[in-house]
């Protein structure tokens, strides 16, 4: 496989800062939640409209969370979208070596 620039570059910023590292999964994490949500929602057949109006909100609400860039995402908000689309929504927090829980939230 082809590797590119791009990648040959984030590769060796994440080697040598923890600092860029963490930036660069926070962003992943921002992505990973924006598509959660556009996920739960297609999965429900629903467009952003019907969402909006079936937990009470507007439209440009819903494409602001499904929106990679934004950071406001709230636990209350996800369960909410969780719960119209059908969807269980569950909590797992981990620290290695001992700590591991998983908490059914919706």
């Amino acid at each position: 496989m082809k590797r590119d620039r791009h990648t040959e570059i984030v590769e060796r910023k994440m080697r040598k800062g923890t600092t860029y590292r963490r930036s660069f999964e926070r962003t992943l994490h921002q992505i990973d939640l924006a598509l959660l949500v556009r996920e739960m929602r297609e999965e429900a057949d629903m467009t952003q409209v019907e969402l909006a109006k079936r937990i009470d909100t507007t439209q440009s609400v819903i494409a602001r969370l499904e929106d990679a860039e934004y950071t406001g995402h709230s636990l209350a908000m996800l369960e909410r979208i969780a719960t119209a689309c059908g969807v269980a929504l569950k909590l797992h927090a981990e620290k290695k070596p001992d700590f591991d829980r998983e908490v059914a939230l919706v």
